[in-house]
């Protein structure tokens, strides 16, 4: 995973035609988290010098903040290829309709890619509600 910095991030977004959707949102914050984070250990680091655990910690966060980043674009190229956002005009919600619809509220029977859909709005909803608590790096 490489370094990823705002102008990056806006650099593929534009290539590739993705849009900065609510979802995509959600973990553009995650990764400011992460970033918040990283720079209260470097504070730390200033008075702690060679600390490793802290050096790690600070490793490890810009890891995840980097991650984030890349789900973020993730995000979008999935938004993109299945031609609905998660979030707007409750495209999640709607997807759920349309399956329950068409398996006739047996959900069991849907495809591979219509559960990791599923799995993935759920993921972005739990992210959502954790946003609102300020909990998006934990």
């Amino acid at each position: 995973m490489a370094y990823m910095d705002y102008y990056e991030y806006q650099a593929i977004m534009k290539e590739n035609g993705y849009v900065e959707s609510e979802a995509v949102k959600i973990f553009l914050k995650r990764a400011a988290a992460f970033n918040n984070r990283k720079k209260i250990f470097m504070k730390q680091e200033l008075s702690d010098r060679n600390n490793g655990v802290l050096l790690e910690y600070i490793h490890k966060t810009e890891l995840q903040r980097q991650k984030a980043v890349w789900d973020a674009i993730d995000c979008a190229e999935i938004e993109k290829r299945q031609g609905f956002y998660f979030i707007e005009r409750s495209g999640g919600d709607k997807f759920m309709a349309v399956m329950i619809t068409q398996y006739e509220g047996d959900l069991s029977r849907m495809t591979a890619i219509e559960k990791a859909t599923y799995k993935y709005f759920e993921l972005i909803d739990e992210m959502r509600k954790r946003a609102e608590k300020g909990q998006l790096a934990n």
